[in-house]
């Protein structure tokens, strides 16, 4: 049995601005046995602590197992036997090489948290426990200090009606003796909401570094000036404003609440932007979510079977009609230059829900107006709704777009919120289910030809598939114009996998030859002779494996039965293949208790649909034997 335990870990620069820890090394460690109760119970800002180099390898040899936690400071441990942990409570440190969003330090540091019981929870194969913790202002803004690192959040409002002020751009400066430093711009986000990211070196400089670094006070004396998106000034602080209360000497974590008077106007249209494929961001800047191969950073994953991309329509207040398109080639593998480029038409699309149509419906029953939706589509021929009024047929409205000649997509444009309305668009963020198998779909027979490739034999070379990467491009217009719009963006990289295998599983006895996405064959070479299925086993027993998927990620061959067993064979993958040594892989069994036991093979895919590893993305083969 696993223990699966997965967490979130972030740290507030201060109450309104929390960052995820992305990119850090959980380490679990064994609990110090004195006071354990008591450090169990404690609360984490009682047992937070910054560790010195001594106290790291003080506790090194109890350390449990270590992770790297995701762009979103996510991280999962499975634990159990390998690491001889059976549920008990563990201290949990965190290791940072750096901070977000800041270059690696010199030198690295380790915090530790707290001591934890998780709180397990049995599933059907696994028990599991999950734990959430945002490190307060003061600890985080404690270690980001130590890398030198200094951030300014802030919040931009108009002044008499305190609603956000989004797509400003906010520079700040630090007031100095000869020359003011500028530390930094940022945008606004829709919420009104900046960050500027900077270290001592850019409020240190004067006219003479690097030879001559000054600065009168411990940290910067902040100012702000904020331009429109087209660089006209909206506000222009005095560099005096820095000499104030809140504004000198600010520390590492700063944050700050600017408005204006005269904001801009925020009635510009929604530009269509391609930002997602499923939880994976495409932007290279911000988010880091695909390697420069094309998988998925956080856990390797290829991409498979029907994607989501994502991103975001405007609604339909637009005044301007908008289209949008998918373009893709394929890399050649040899070559790594990129092939024709061919328009995502709709034999590549499946019915996507790309937002909601909210409209006014009559209730006869009632005799009101209600306010109801429905879901709005691309590339569902036939999607209406019909909307009872209060005299009269109903109304009928129609809630799809078809993908039109180039792969182009109109924005649907329904902007009749009122009763007797055809309703209003709004947008959820879809764009198009790409069917990456209209691209790639590969199958191979194993058994074929005779006999075939059995456990213990590598898969030919000519039936081992490739990674097939891709590009994908979108574009978007105003109908009837060839200019792209702005929001016209692509990602360089993503690599598909589809490929289905059919091959013969633990073929000695009541074996079966299943397609799957991977090969996962097993079988016991004193039991693989003719009339000897049924055969019992004394004191070896010689397993024959093969497992094979261009993006194989892990593999293990392991027992089920009476303890104490054999313990589990974690398997080397090369070349997303693991195949056991001539003769089958030596397992010694003479302390198993004569019974019946199952050997068991256990492959993990690194696939994805866009939300995480597939559902089905694990595949096991088993065989029985007894032991005499």
């Amino acid at each position: 049995m696993s223990y699966i335990f997965k967490g979130r870990l972030c740290g507030y620069i201060c109450p309104e601005c929390p960052e995820p820890l992305s990119g850090v090394t959980v380490r679990l460690y064994r609990a110090a046995q004195t006071n354990l109760t008591a450090l169990a119970v404690a609360s984490p800002k009682d047992t937070f602590a910054i560790l010195s180099d001594d106290d790291v390898t003080a506790k090194a040899g109890r350390l449990i197992a270590e992770a790297k936690a995701d762009a979103q400071g996510n991280f999962v441990f499975e634990l159990g036997e390998a690491q001889k942990y059976v549920g008990e409570a563990f201290d949990i440190d965190v290791y940072c090489g750096t901070v977000p969003q800041h270059p690696p330090g010199p030198r690295p540091l380790q915090f530790s948290i707290t001591t934890l019981q998780p709180q397990w929870r049995q599933t059907a194969r696994d028990m599991i426990a999950a734990w959430e913790y945002c490190v307060p202002q003061r600890y985080w803004c404690a270690v980001r200090a130590r890398f030198d690192a200094w951030t300014l959040c802030g919040c931009v409002t108009a002044c008499d009606t305190q609603q956000p002020v989004m797509g400003v751009r906010v520079f700040a400066y630090d007031v100095d003796w000869i020359q003011d430093d500028p530390l930094g711009n940022a945008m606004t986000d829709a919420t009104g909401r900046f960050r500027i990211d900077y270290s001592s070196s850019d409020f240190k400089r004067t006219p003479f570094s690097p030879f001559i670094n000054l600065e009168l006070t411990g940290g910067p004396d902040v100012y702000f000036h904020i331009e429109a998106a087209d660089g006209t000034p909206l506000l222009v602080e005095p560099s005096s404003q820095g000499r104030t209360p809140g504004r000198e000497n600010v520390g590492h974590c700063c944050c700050v609440d600017l408005c204006l008077k005269e904001p801009p106007r925020q009635d510009l249209p929604t530009i269509p932007l391609f930002t997602n494929v499923g939880q994976y961001h495409v932007d290279p800047v911000n988010y880091h979510d695909f390697t420069v191969d094309g998988l998925t950073t956080a856990g390797g994953y290829a991409f498979t079977g029907t994607l989501p991309l994502i991103g975001i329509l405007p609604d339909g207040q637009v005044s301007t009609d908008m289209e949008y398109r998918f373009r893709i080639a394929e890399y050649d593998p040899a070559t790594a230059m990129l092939g024709a480029v061919m328009d995502v038409d709709t034999s590549m699309v499946s019915a996507t829900s790309i937002g909601k149509l909210q409209y006014w419906s009559w209730n006869s029953v009632l005799s009101a107006w209600e306010v109801k939706s429905a879901d709005y589509w691309v590339n569902n021929p036939g999607a209406t709704i019909s909307i009872p009024q209060p005299a009269g047929p109903a109304l009928a409205v129609s809630l799809n777009k078809d993908v039109g000649p180039g792969g182009w997509v109109r924005v649907p444009r329904e902007n009749g919120l009122f009763p007797g309305g055809v309703g209003r668009f709004i947008p959820q963020g879809g764009l198009i289910n790409l069917m990456t198998t209209k691209l790639t779909d590969e199958s191979y027979d194993l058994t074929v030809p005779a006999p075939g490739t059995r456990a213990g034999d590598s898969v030919p070379a000519v039936k081992k598939s490739g990674a097939h990467t891709f590009k994908l491009f979108f574009e978007a217009r105003d109908v009837g114009n060839v200019a792209l719009l702005p929001g016209s963006n692509a990602l360089d990289k993503i690599v598909f996998s589809n490929t289905h295998y059919t091959y013969v599983r633990h073929p000695s006895w009541a074996g079966s030859t299943p397609t799957t996405r991977g090969v996962v064959s097993l079988d016991i070479l004193e039991l693989a002779a003719p009339g000897a299925g049924c055969g019992k086993l004394n004191n070896e027993l010689h397993a024959l494996f093969t497992v094979y998927h261009p993006f194989m990620g892990s593999a293990r061959v392991y027992f089920e039965g009476n303890p104490v067993l054999p313990a589990d064979l974690p398997l080397a993958i090369g070349g997303g293949e693991a195949v056991s040594p001539a003769g089958g892989h030596l397992f010694d069994i003479s302390a198993l208790q004569p019974c019946a036991y199952i050997l068991w093979l256990e492959a993990t895919l690194n696939l994805t649909s866009g939300w995480g590893r597939i559902a089905d993305a694990t595949a096991w083969d088993h065989i029985a034997f007894c032991k005499g």
